[in-house]
């Protein structure tokens, strides 16, 4: 059977998409979590759209059964429509709300979104996760047992993919790009174990830079901030609790760390000398930046083993 195209199709349109096949199929079900690293949950306990909460909405919010407890995955959903100021720091607050309360073993945020959205890089956009439309596409095309039902939601979901690549799509700046290319660079020769992801093109108001080091929990952030001089190891939610967080680290604390309120999260932050994204690359004050994140590291690391 032929489907004519579809047309205005709209991230709610997606929304119900991803409810309905969560829900009603076991497969579907089992290849997203595959997808997000949650392989040992079992069993959808409840599913909600639209939830809201004092620091913003999550798209879909699903409670699952893990490990003999519970696991929440946060899904923002995305077509065309760029991120909203702080939104993914914003679902990592969520996430670590949600954590805190010891009912949920496990607390992923994701985000799903056409390729396109992140200029066709790998970059999850500061969620845990990222699920691609075109994937999703895909599960669907070799679930010939669906029939009929499989032809609309690949029609759907192409429609979709179609109307992200001619909305909004992250532009690359020349002299951005290069600044990025060049910190790069300058870690995988001093601070590999920063394990700062290589850099695909980037806008100009790309300038916090997240790195990956083996052992930070997902409710942690290891930031080097730019343009403001500041690298911060941030905690999601305690930004309201910055006395337990300067008490649990205090005899690590050197003099140059302080600990402040980044939004709702806490943080333990060094100050560095600013940096110009749109200016020369400095290699000292740029280095200044990695030996900050390397020290903040290493305090968590030691007081983890405490």
């Amino acid at each position: 059977m032929e489907i004519m195209p579809l047309t205005g199709v709209c991230e709610r349109d997606i929304d119900l998409l991803l409810i309905e096949e969560l829900m009603a199929s076991p497969n579907f079900l089992s290849w997203f979590l595959d997808r997000i690293g949650l392989q040992g949950a079992a069993g959808l306990i409840a599913i909600h759209h639209s939830v809201n909460a004092a620091n913003g909405e999550s798209d879909i919010e699903i409670d699952l059964e893990y490990q003999g407890g519970k696991a929440k995955v946060l899904v923002e959903n995305k077509i065309d429509a760029p991120l909203q100021p702080r939104q993914s720091e914003r679902y990592a607050d969520r996430a670590a709300h949600y954590a805190d309360d010891k009912k949920f073993k496990k607390v992923i945020s994701v985000l799903t979104a056409p390729d396109d959205y992140a200029g066709g890089s790998s970059n999850s956009l500061g969620f845990h996760k990222r699920i691609s439309y075109e994937s999703i596409l895909q599960w669907f095309s070799n679930a010939t047992e669906l029939g009929s039902r499989r032809d609309y939601k690949m029609s759907l979901l192409t429609s979709a993919i179609e109307r992200g690549s001619s909305g909004w799509t992250l532009v690359p700046d020349e002299r951005a790009t290069t600044f990025w290319t060049e910190y790069w660079l300058l870690a995988e020769r001093y601070a590999k174990d920063l394990r700062m992801p290589k850099p695909s093109k980037k806008p100009a108001t790309s300038s916090f830079i997240f790195f990956q080091p083996i052992g930070l929990d997902p409710t942690v952030k290891l930031i080097h901030k730019v343009p403001y001089g500041k690298v911060d190891l941030q905690f999601a939610g305690m930004g309201d609790c910055l006395e337990e967080l300067e008490r649990k680290y205090k005899e690590s604390l050197t003099q140059e760390m302080i600990v402040v309120k980044a939004s709702k999260s806490g943080a333990i932050r060094i100050k560095v000398p600013e940096l110009n994204l749109q200016g020369r690359f400095s290699e000292t004050k740029a280095r200044k930046g990695l030996e900050a994140a390397q020290l903040l590291l290493k305090l968590y690391k030691e007081n983890r083993k405490r």
